[in-house]
Protein backbone atom coordinates (compact mmCIF):
# COMPACT_ATOMS: atom_id res chain seq x y z
CA UNK A 1 0.00 0.00 0.00
CA UNK A 2 1.39 3.30 -1.32
CA UNK A 3 1.36 5.67 2.28
CA UNK A 4 2.71 8.46 0.32
CA UNK A 5 0.84 11.19 -1.82
CA UNK A 6 -2.37 12.03 -2.46
CA UNK A 7 -4.52 11.43 0.37
CA UNK A 8 -7.86 12.19 -2.06
CA UNK A 9 -8.98 8.45 -2.11
CA UNK A 10 -8.92 7.95 1.76
CA UNK A 11 -11.07 11.32 1.72
CA UNK A 12 -13.23 10.07 -0.61
CA UNK A 13 -13.85 6.70 1.32
CA UNK A 14 -14.21 8.60 4.59
CA UNK A 15 -17.19 11.21 2.50
CA UNK A 16 -18.31 7.93 1.22
CA UNK A 17 -18.59 6.55 4.62
CA UNK A 18 -20.22 9.35 6.59
CA UNK A 19 -23.11 9.86 3.46
CA UNK A 20 -23.99 5.84 3.71
CA UNK A 21 -24.04 6.60 7.99
CA UNK A 22 -26.71 9.61 7.42
CA UNK A 23 -28.58 7.84 4.87
CA UNK A 24 -28.75 4.59 6.64
CA UNK A 25 -30.14 6.25 9.52
CA UNK A 26 -33.38 7.47 7.90
CA UNK A 27 -34.09 3.64 6.51
CA UNK A 28 -35.86 1.43 8.57
CA UNK A 29 -34.99 -2.49 8.84
CA UNK A 30 -32.49 -4.81 7.38
CA UNK A 31 -31.12 -2.69 4.68
CA UNK A 32 -30.72 0.50 6.70
CA UNK A 33 -28.61 -1.28 9.51
CA UNK A 34 -26.38 -2.88 6.48
CA UNK A 35 -26.21 0.85 5.09
CA UNK A 36 -25.00 1.80 8.66
CA UNK A 37 -22.53 -0.95 8.98
CA UNK A 38 -20.87 -0.31 5.45
CA UNK A 39 -20.81 3.28 6.08
CA UNK A 40 -18.97 2.70 9.48
CA UNK A 41 -16.99 0.43 7.67
CA UNK A 42 -16.09 3.01 5.13
CA UNK A 43 -15.06 6.16 7.97
CA UNK A 44 -12.56 3.45 9.92
CA UNK A 45 -11.06 2.17 6.74
CA UNK A 46 -10.67 5.98 5.50
CA UNK A 47 -9.34 7.67 8.59
CA UNK A 48 -7.02 4.35 9.63
CA UNK A 49 -5.54 4.92 6.26
CA UNK A 50 -5.15 8.94 6.27
CA UNK A 51 -3.59 8.26 9.89
CA UNK A 52 -1.12 5.70 8.32
CA UNK A 53 -0.37 8.28 5.89
CA UNK A 54 0.16 10.67 7.74
CA UNK A 55 2.31 9.52 10.87
CA UNK A 56 4.08 7.29 7.92
CA UNK A 57 8.03 7.95 7.57
CA UNK A 58 10.59 6.21 4.69
CA UNK A 59 10.47 2.98 5.61
CA UNK A 60 7.20 2.38 4.59
CA UNK A 61 8.16 3.19 0.98
CA UNK A 62 10.36 0.46 1.58
CA UNK A 63 8.16 -2.02 2.62
CA UNK A 64 8.79 -1.90 6.36
CA UNK A 65 6.31 -1.37 8.51
CA UNK A 66 6.76 2.15 10.65
CA UNK A 67 7.54 1.58 14.14
CA UNK A 68 5.26 2.91 16.76
CA UNK A 69 6.72 5.08 20.02
CA UNK A 70 6.63 3.22 23.03
CA UNK A 71 7.89 5.13 26.18
CA UNK A 72 9.60 2.47 27.63
CA UNK A 73 12.12 2.91 24.60
CA UNK A 74 12.26 6.19 24.72
CA UNK A 75 15.48 8.47 26.03
CA UNK A 76 14.46 11.67 26.68
CA UNK A 77 13.32 10.51 30.11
Amino acid sequence: MNLKGNGTPLGVLVGLGAVALVVGVGIDGFFGGMLQGAGLALVLLGVYGLGMRHRADGRADRGETPETWLPSRDDRG
